[in-house]
This record gives C-alpha cells, sequence and structure tokens, in this order.
C-alpha cells in the first residue's frame, strides 16, 4: 500500500507521544513493504526523520503556494474549525493534490487540529491517527472536589463536537486501547475504528548493565503534559512524604520537557531531584531502582511505561497507568492503588533485589511478545484491507494477535 503521512511537525528530541507513534509506525510500514511519504507544515531536522524509509518527503507550504483557489471544501461547523485552527484552504488543497502525486492508498492525519486537511482528499482511504480519544482524555481529568480541573467539561465539549464535525471525512480512526475505541465510536460517531496499540523500540529502550542508586525512583514524561503534572501532584503530596519518613535517604528524580512553574515548585518544596529537557533519558533511567507510574488521569498507553519494560526496570503503577494493556496472569509489574498500598509496594522492592530483578525481566519479555511496532502496523494494514475488502479481510490476517477483537 501507498501512504502519506500528514503531520504539522515531526519534531526532535521525540518528546510527546505523538512524535513518538508516527515515527515509529511510519517506519514498521515502510519495514513491512509499504511506499511511505510525509509531508510536514515545515521540514523536519535530519535527526527527526533518521532511519525513515520514506518515498517522498514534503511541505504543505510549498505545494499551498502554488494551489489554486477554488470553490470551499467545508462547510458550517467544519469551516468553523478550520479558521479556529488557523488552516487555510491552500493547505487542504496542498494535501489532497499530495494525495494525488503519490498515488496514496491512505492518507493518515496525526494530531488533534489536522482534520480539516482531509477536506481535498478524495480517492485515497482517509485515515486519523488519533492515538487517544480526547473527549475522555480531557473528562478523566475532572474532579469534582477541585474547581480548577471543571474548565475541562467545556474542553471536552468543544473536541466532541469537533469530532463528530468530521466524522464523515473520517474513513478509519486508529486508537491505542478499547477504551479510547468505545469513544471514539459513542461520542464522536466515527464507525471505523481500529486499536493498534502502541510498540516500543526494544533495540533503543533495552538493559544497561549499571548499579541502580539504592532508594531511589523515576518518572519522565512531557512536564507541561496536565496527566503528567496530576500524577507527580499526587504522589509528590499524598505519598512521597511518607515514603521518606520511612526512608530518609529515599530519592525520587523527575526528568521530562519544559517543566511548568508547578511542576518546578512542587519539586523545590518537596526535594524532588529535577532534570529538565534531556534528550536521552536512558542512563537516568538504568541509575534508578524503581520506576513509578502514579496516573490519575488520562487514557491512551503511557509510552513511558513500555520504555521502562523494554529496559527491564522494576515498574509501580496505578490502575489509570495500565490503560489499554494486556497483562498476562503474572503481571510483569505491580500495580498499587491507596497511598498506603504505594508506601508498602515501593519500600518493598527496594528490600528486594531479586524480586526487582525477576519483575524487569518479565516486563522485557512481556512487551517483546506484546508491543512491537510491527504488530502496530499489522492491524492497521488490516483495518484498511477490511474496507478495500470486507468479505475477505478477515482471511488475510497475517498475524493471529492482530484479530483479538482490535479491527472493527
Amino acid at each position: 500500500m501507498r501512504f502519506l503521512f500528514v503531520k504539522s511537525a515531526l519534531a526532535w528530541p521525540r518528546g510527546s507521544g505523538h512524535d513518538v507513534h508516527t515515527y515509529h509506525m511510519m517506519r514498521a510500514l515502510a519495514e513491512a513493504g509499504h511506499e511511505v511519504s510525509l509531508t510536514t507544515a515545515e521540514p523536519p531536522s535530519e535527526q527527526a526523520v533518521a532511519g525513515l524509509m520514506l518515498a517522498n518527503r514534503w511541505t504543505w507550504g510549498e505545494a499551498a503556494s502554488r494551489a489554486e483557489n477554488g470553490q470551499p471544501l467545508l462547510r458550517g461547523l467544519q469551516e468553523r474549525f478550520r479558521s479556529y485552527w488557523g488552516i487555510e484552504e491552500r493547505d487542504i488543497r496542498a494535501i489532497g493534490k499530495q494525495a494525488e502525486q503519490s498515488s496514496a492508498d491512505a492518507v493518515v492525519v496525526v494530531g488533534l487540529e489536522v482534520l480539516p486537511l482531509l477536506g481535498a482528499v478524495r480517492k485515497a482511504q482517509r485515515v486519523w491517527y488519533a492515538a487517544d480519544e480526547w473527549v475522555w482524555h480531557h473528562l478523566s481529568l475532572v474532579r469534582l472536589l477541585d474547581r480548577g480541573t471543571w474548565a475541562h467539561v467545556p474542553s471536552a465539549a468543544v473536541k466532541g463536537l469537533y469530532e463528530f464535525a468530521f466524522r464523515k471525512l473520517i474513513d478509519r480512526a486508529w486508537v491505542v486501547s478499547q477504551a479510547d475505541r468505545r469513544a471514539m465510536r459513542w461520542l464522536a460517531g466515527i464507525r471505523h475504528v481500529d486499536v493498534a496499540p502502541n510498540g516500543v523500540d526494544t533495540e533503543h529502550y533495552r538493559p544497561h548493565d549499571v548499579a541502580a542508586d539504592e532508594h531511589s525512583c523515576v518518572f519522565w514524561g512531557r512536564l507541561d503534559f496536565e496527566p503528567n503534572i496530576q500524577a507527580l501532584e499526587w504522589f509528590g503530596r499524598r505519598v512521597w512524604p511518607r515514603v521518606r519518613e520511612r526512608q530518609p535517604a529515599a530519592e525520587l528524580r523527575v526528568f521530562g520537557f519544559q517543566p511548568t512553574a508547578v511542576v518546578q515548585r512542587l519539586s523545590q518544596q518537596l526535594g524532588i531531584r529535577l532534570k529538565a529537557n534531556l534528550p536521552d533519558l536512558r542512563a537516568e533511567i538504568a541509575q534508578s531502582q524503581v520506576v513509578v507510574l502514579p496516573f490519575q488521569s488520562g487514557g491512551g498507553i503511557k509510552n513511558k511505561l513500555l520504555e521502562a519494560a523494554s529496559m527491564a526496570r522494576p515498574i509501580i503503577g496505578s490502575r489509570r497507568a495500565c490503560n489499554g494493556l494486556v497483562l498476562p496472569a503474572e503481571r510483569p509489574l505491580v500495580i498499587a492503588g491507596s497511598e498506603r498500598q504505594w508506601v508498602s509496594e515501593l519500600l518493598a522492592l527496594w528490600a528486594d533485589q531479586p524480586r526487582r530483578e525477576a519483575l524487569g525481566k518479565a516486563a522485557r519479555q512481556w512487551v517483546i511478545d506484546r508491543h512491537s511496532w510491527s504488530r502496530a502496523a499489522a492491524i492497521a494494514v488490516a483495518g484498511l484491507a477490511q474496507s478495500q475488502h470486507p468479505a475477505s479481510a478477515a482471511s488475510n490476517l497475517q498475524e493471529p494477535a492482530a484479530s483479538e477483537a482490535l479491527v472493527g
């Protein structure tokens, strides 16, 4: 198949989930023998596209400057959202022209603001690589007793209206969990939604043969992303002081891009070691005994969990951190709920090296078995084949795991 991926920017370092899953999905599709092209608003850096086998690499700005005006492509709410996101009509026409030039079988738009760009795509299947469903994401951040979170309710309403307005332009949507799939179908009205769980590069995120510092734990991620901030606030204020009472030498290390004032203030108040904007976290992760993922909100699959598992690190996570995951009966990580359970589980793991090693080994084997990018790409292709040839698609699935209620 021929794919044209459309994304406003492909950033380096890959600090956001959208940059991670776009890069690796393109790479996996190309490695499977499909032709992959990319168009962005501005040229990406060579580091951002290193390792990609791209048939074409365009910017839509160049094509837009040559695009001719014509009848409006969008109307009503679609047109209002186009204006809201600042997308020009000529950008939409440019994407349509590039889809024709590449003879694309599928045009895949990535991000939140990109749905209007599907307006001039005529012959190719139109795919929204949403990953997480936005209404569910916003509602997960709401706390009834915290007025500061109530602003997410109107945000959820706007995102829901936006998704619903463009539903007829979307032939298929790609998400990472069954919960996101249900929300996309029920709230946005998008019929064909494929669950392609995130993978992880197990060679890049491999175990490091270094001794971890005693009584240390680590958390990382974008530090301007509210689910990450809520996780740190909850853990820092409710769990960490109790841990320090029991183990004064304990150290919490936090790494990530663009820490907000809230994160900086929290680290100063609680003695958390904060390092911002490190391009490569692997050595830092390896030097910590335990990975903590105390998520209280957010949807989708946590890339940091897959990365930690691939590095064979022992993990303690909340149930929310395990969204979208299919875990074996012998769980490769510890799931903690209450504040007391978090304290006891963390102290117990620090004191038990054989258990830490066993959990890390099991976690790495689990992601190797279940979370490869080649598997995600196979599921995505199977969904597109289902749209083209509904009767025969099921028999064409090459990988048995792809049929586990993931395509629909």
